[in-house]
């Protein structure tokens, strides 16, 4: 087990080690800095609540970033090579697959916590330990701390199912920039996609991924945006697309065949 994390600290230490990833951090820390203040030019009635909320409407940078390196973990071994050098190390293909898995989701956790850390530590100087009546957009009221911690980490399962199909895509395309193409569009086109399959007219629409994506949804409203789900059957569907996109992903990367 000891010798598992230590090849999990390998996958991770390839992540950290790239300028790329560093990048990103800035980008995030800068947003979690700058963001408070900005807001609180816009709205004089503003609280750490208020402004933490509508700070959550940049989920989609930390979500973005992850894909871009969950795309490369298995792709990039392949186009620089060197996973034949994985290989043939002592270890299984799905222990190896397994460690990189676990990087990326850590890496996922960490992006979140400095970009709701550094939020959190700057509103708080801003705007002390006023909750706010409302968020600065004007769409929430009432206990915005309560909606916020739900609301992120209903963000974060969003995001681990957008990861595991980057991830997926990477072990069966081999290829960074279509994995990373095909997630983006997919995480974009997600709502037309829905809308099309209306799940309020149409009861496929009931299960497809994207219908059940979002699940702050059920915060405010029991059977969601469309009127005919909940919050247990949207998780249900969510698990069983989460279990297809790692079962698939495995088995592609133990079967596959790599040319000397």
């Amino acid at each position: 087990m000891f010798n598992f994390f230590r090849l999990v600290h390998n996958e991770n230490i390839k992540i950290y080690a790239r300028v790329r990833t560093w990048i990103m951090l800035g980008v995030l820390g800068l947003v979690g800095l700058l963001m408070p203040v900005l807001f609180g030019y816009v709205s004089e009635d503003i609280g750490v609540w208020s402004a933490m909320n509508t700070l959550l409407q940049f989920w989609f940078l930390p979500t973005v970033f992850t894909i871009a390196v969950a795309a490369d973990t298995v792709a990039g071994e392949f186009s620089r090579g060197t996973i034949k050098l994985l290989l043939i190390r002592p270890w299984s293909r799905i222990k190896i697959l397994l460690s990189k898995y676990i990087a990326v989701a850590l890496f996922m956790l960490a992006l979140y916590a400095l970009l709701v850390g550094l939020g959190l530590g700057m509103s708080v100087l801003l705007f002390g330990h006023s909750s706010g009546t409302t968020d600065i957009l004007g769409q929430l009221s009432g206990s915005l701390s309560d909606y916020f911690w739900w609301s992120l980490l209903y963000r974060l399962v969003d995001c681990l199912i957008y990861v595991t199909m980057a991830f997926m895509f990477s072990s069966v395309f081999r290829s960074n920039s279509l994995s990373v193409a095909l997630t983006i569009i997919l995480l974009f086109m997600g709502g037309l996609i829905t809308l099309l399959v209306n799940p309020a007219k149409y009861e496929l629409g009931r299960y497809l991924l994207f219908a059940n994506m979002d699940l702050s949804q059920y915060i405010s409203d029991e059977t969601g945006s469309y009127g005919v789900s909940s919050l247990g059957f949207s998780l249900s569907v969510l698990a069983a697309y989460y279990v297809s996109f790692l079962i698939l992903t495995f088995w592609v990367f133990r079967k596959r065949d790599v040319a000397a």
